[in-house]
């Protein structure tokens, strides 16, 4: 096939009235032919804002009638950015796709360690992990998934979900490249890619990949420069139907120091918060590594560290490894006095057993002079609002209560509805205030 198959072409888009004048002189008339061969015609564009305008968008469908009217038919057009041509002229795209695959599976940690079988369940993460599910078995298939945002403080399972993720794609779609990484890897990448000007390289790891997995993305804050990049990958990614999951330590609404432009991204995709483990959460997570090791510990001693080790899942991990220890050196004749002595540094601080929802409703009904009745009931006017939402604000801190449980309990609310009181309380310097004065009430 003659290498002047895109001039052809283009004399047919010339005049084709559906092509816009404009588009076809100033972006249409840069595209570049960079190979054809195997009925694949490679057109490169010159950065990503023209390969956004062009790539899956109506304009496509006429290039490729244009394309195939000038060759002998079923021709498939690829498009890329213009720095390229050099890469894909020395290997297949096949060839190149299985070098960037084995190069980026090389100790990236996802593996049969995270996967969704090893993967816990409890009412703090269960929409969260049912949502993974939905991505890695339909991946860049869903734009209401796409990027799928998990969020919550460190420590709950939000980067053990996003590498079961992973492991479940890399097992069921064996040609999907996948790549994992940390937002500091990221960073550190993108500065290394500007000292040695090697932009090409950069952007093919990042954005040749079906599926990308970024950890805590909360550091691109402050990074201005690296965070135009994240973006562009970003758009490059989702344009062509690629999957991104993302993990932070904030919804996207709080992360009021980045870039607009990316919050609103995330908040187009599906979010999902993860909240600290009950203790039926956590109780499976313990007796599952103490099974799995054969121990044989009293249920005094289960329930013990179960209800008294209650920040997050890595504190519980420690508080494992302490009792699992001291196990071995007292030849399995461990006793709860010893576990009690022993934990004392990861107990977790300020906590109540006594406390209770109605104590809390009370102190708060209290402090702003609001019946309990009202705040469980319909009225919305402002002060029982913020009463409301105070209240449970509180029970999620102090009682360390899940969304579902606390709305049970305020009225039969929804497990959004708390969640997004308690995201509006956090916003508000004077309802933080009240916050502190009701809880030194109610530990005193």
């Amino acid at each position: 096939m003659s290498t002047d198959l895109w001039d052809k072409a283009l004399k047919i888009l010339e005049i084709d009235t559906r092509v816009n004048s404009v588009i076809y002189s100033t972006i249409l008339c840069n595209v570049k032919q960079v190979d054809f061969s195997d009925n694949v015609l490679i057109l490169s564009c010159r950065n990503d804002y023209e390969l956004g305008l062009v790539k899956g968008k109506e304009i496509d469908t006429y290039i490729n009638n244009a394309v195939n009217i000038v060759s002998d038919g079923n021709v498939s057009v690829k498009y890329i950015i213009e720095g390229d041509e050099k890469a894909k002229t020395v290997t297949s795209l096949s060839e190149k796709r299985a070098i960037r695959k084995e190069n980026l599976t090389v100790n990236d940690g996802i593996s049969s360690d995270f996967t969704f079988d090893n993967f816990i369940v409890g009412d703090c993460n269960r929409f969260a992990h049912a949502s993974a599910i939905s991505v890695a078995n339909n991946p860049g298939k869903s734009s209401s998934r796409n990027p799928l945002y998990l969020w919550g403080n460190s420590g709950l399972g939000k980067t053990h979900l996003m590498k079961a993720i992973g492991y479940s794609i890399r097992q069921n779609f064996k040609d999907k490249i996948v790549l994992y990484t940390t937002c500091e890897e990221f960073t550190n990448a993108y500065i290394a890619c500007m000292k040695s000007k090697q932009y090409e390289e950069f952007r093919a790891k990042y954005r040749g990949v079906d599926v990308l997995l970024i950890d805590d993305i909360q550091f691109l804050i402050g990074k201005e420069g690296i965070q135009m990049e994240f973006f562009n990958t970003f758009e490059s990614l989702i344009t062509s139907g690629k999957q991104i999951v993302i993990t932070c330590d904030k919804a996207p609404k709080n992360l009021t120091e980045l870039d607009s432009r990316l919050t609103s991204r995330f908040q187009n995709g599906l979010m999902m918060d993860i909240q600290p483990p009950d203790f039926e959460t956590r109780k499976a997570i313990f007796l599952n590594k103490v099974q799995k090791d054969g121990l044989d510990l009293s249920d005094d001693i289960i329930n013990y560290v179960c209800e008294n080790v209650t920040k997050d899942v890595r504190d519980l991990n420690g508080a494992y490894n302490i009792v699992s220890a001291y196990y071995v050196l007292s030849n399995g004749e461990l006793t709860l006095d010893i576990v009690e002595s022993k934990l004392s540094t990861v107990i977790s601080p300020g906590k109540n057993k006594k406390l209770t929802v109605e104590i809390v409703i009370d102190a708060v009904s209290k402090y702003y002079d609001i019946s309990a009745e009202k705040m469980i009931g319909k009225l919305r006017n402002a002060e029982i609002v913020n009463a409301r939402s105070v209240a449970m604000y509180i029970c999620r801190d102090l009682l360390e209560m899940q969304y579902e449980k606390i709305g049970s309990k305020f009225g039969g609310r929804k497990h959004t509805t708390v969640m997004n009181a308690c995201n509006n309380v956090e916003q508000d310097e004077n309802l933080m205030a009240d916050i502190e004065s009701i809880k030194k009430r109610i530990m005193e």
